[in-house]
């Protein structure tokens, strides 16, 4: 097939704050060495006519980030110094208030102290989807290329087993596979540079890290999923910057995670659930348990006259220092979730991210000085993220997720020796996530899953996943083959179903999967609804037998979460 080429001299893959940063960086060294070499301090030659783009696969910057975090400015603070003076429309307030609950079924206990490094008291809220979209004005003002509505499907290499650029995926492609009447074949943007940044589970992440070995000393990444609302309260009832973590109800104590409620102008608070993926129960179901949550007295006391308005699920990285792959190939770098940059200790992540896009920045400027992206050269990059305050946040909680893979209390425990003692020495090493699920029969005996009636869905406060759907503004076009690919669903129909009752069908956010009569057998077969995705990837993770696959789909696709 002839495909166009684009010629780019360093292109970033992903819309998120990590390459939005690190392509800010990038044009801010290209211009002050232009200008050095101007003024006879700095050696030439100029770096003129460069192409600097990122690709984004949702329709917009902002299209696939769902409102509501809180957010570290280190290294925003170092990016753009003066950014509180440049009209941060993403600040939604500044935290005033933060509390730490202890929660059972029917009550809930506030710790006398926030716990070591989650305090947040001061600290900017945000609309993520704001702060990209005023990243991506930052950087569209010095000159960055900005390509939405293309996803990166394939990496391209060169005969050498360089990477030499991303191919974009075709549009147009019926669901038999074939070319329709208004197919457009995907574009080859060859790079000089390729800096990949794609979020959790990123596609040509993995293509590279397989091809690579990049893992092979490194932990497995290990993720949650996060299942996140904007509910919209009474007018004048959001008065305040207001932070609650919890820890316990609704998760048992096998299984990790936790929940956060953060204020936002305009009324509304943006309420979620972290949900380890290596959750031993097979019927986890991270929607069904965030409404159970919102259910408890304590949530329902204080956003029971609310209704939901937004809704939003995504995987997010918590193996932290131990799971960070090699950083760096021929041709190529990864940044921010991709490659596990978030601190579970204190569940954040942007300023990792932002600081680590910056780095690669600043190795990247070095190889288009010298004409040589080889890793060699590209090493540069991990040699500056161990140099950096990244190493020394991240590291101390190397072993954070290691300790909890037993058990709330016994994670808990360590952790705490941890911050008195030091983390020690070695990584400890975990499991990849699919390999901890237990089966059906070892957690319940041969009973069915529990139901989920026991909530009163009211389709307003307590919503059920297709009204969350409704909610995520997902959107895809129908007729293109499924993004979501399963090798075998003859295992869906016998092993899986016998073994671990189809979990897919309850950790999916968005009602993707769902076993169905067949018409002629009637025997429960499995049915892929993917125009319900979300895009968060559990079902890549978490599936036990590993044989779904989430690929990219049509090229602005997806969540639209919109500006809020």
């Amino acid at each position: 097939m002839q495909r166009d080429e684009m010629p780019v001299d360093v292109l970033f893959v992903g819309g998120g704050p990590g390459c939005l940063a690190g392509a800010i960086r990038l044009l801010d060294l290209i211009a002050a060495h232009n200008a050095g070499v101007d003024a006879g301090t700095e050696a030439g030659p100029k770096l003129e006519e460069l192409t600097i783009a990122l690709m984004e696969k949702g329709s917009e910057i902002g299209a696939h980030a769902i409102s509501g975090a809180v957010l570290d400015p280190q290294a925003l603070d170092e990016l753009i110094p003066d950014w509180k003076n440049q009209d941060p429309v993403f600040v939604e307030r500044y935290v005033e208030e933060e509390t730490f609950l202890v929660m059972t079924e029917k009550m809930a206990f506030p710790a006398p102290l926030m716990p070591p490094g989650l305090g947040d008291h001061g600290l900017p809220i945000i609309s993520i989807a704001k702060f990209q979209k005023w990243l991506a004005a930052q950087a569209e003002a010095k000159g960055l290329t900005i390509f939405s509505g293309f996803a990166g499907t394939q990496l391209l290499w060169d005969d050498n087993g360089a990477v030499v650029g991303v191919r974009s995926g075709d549009k147009g492609i019926g669901p038999d596979g074939q070319p329709k009447g208004n197919f457009e074949p995907g574009y080859d943007l060859k790079a000089k540079v390729t800096i990949l940044g794609e979020g959790p589970r990123g596609t040509l992440t993995r293509q590279l890290i397989q091809k690579k070995g990049l893992d092979n000393d490194s932990q497995p990444i290990a993720y949650e999923i996060g299942v996140k609302e904007i509910i919209e309260m009474p007018a004048g009832t959001v008065t305040k910057g207001e932070v609650v973590l919890t820890l316990g109800f609704p998760l048992d104590l096998n299984t990790f995670g936790g929940a956060f409620l953060y204020s936002l102008a305009n009324d509304r608070y943006a309420i979620g659930l972290l949900v380890g993926l290596d959750a031993k129960d097979p019927a986890m179901d991270a929607h069904y348990l965030l409404q159970k949550l919102k259910n408890h007295p304590w949530m329902r006391a204080k956003l029971g006259k609310g209704k939901v308005v937004k809704y939003g699920a995504k995987a997010v990285t918590c193996g932290g220092w131990a799971s960070i792959p090699t950083l760096y190939a021929d041709g190529a770098m990864i940044v921010g979730d991709s490659a596990s940059f978030l601190n579970p200790m204190r569940l954040k992540g942007i300023h990792l991210s932002m600081k680590s896009g910056m780095l690669a920045a600043e190795a990247a400027f070095v190889a288009l000085r010298r004409g040589d992206a080889r890793a060699d050269v590209l090493r540069l990059y991990k040699e500056k993220v161990d140099a950096s305050w990244i190493r020394t946040e991240m590291e101390p909680a190397k072993n954070f997720h290691a300790s909890f893979e037993k058990g709330t209390l016994g994670g808990l425990a360590a952790t705490g020796m941890s911050l008195v003692f030091g983390p020690g020495k070695e990584i400890n090493p975990f499991h990849a996530d699919f390999e901890v699920m237990r089966k059906n029969a070892a957690v319940r005996g041969h009973h069915p899953y529990p139901d989920r009636t026991d909530i009163p869905y009211d389709g307003t406060y307590i919503v059920d996943k297709l009204t969350d759907v409704y909610h995520s503004g997902t959107k895809h076009e129908e007729k293109q083959p499924a993004h979501l690919h399963i090798v075998d669903r003859e295992i869906c129909a016998t092993t899986c179903a016998t073994e671990y009752g189809n979990p897919c069908t309850r950790f999916c956010p968005a009602q993707v999967y769902n076993m169905l009569p067949n018409a002629t057998t009637h025997r429960l077969e499995m049915q892929v609804d993917f125009s319900n995705c979300v895009h968060c990837k559990t079902c890549d993770i978490r599936d036990p037998y590993q044989i779904i696959t989430w690929v990219p789909p049509e090229g602005g696709g997806g969540p639209e979460y919109g500006i809020l």
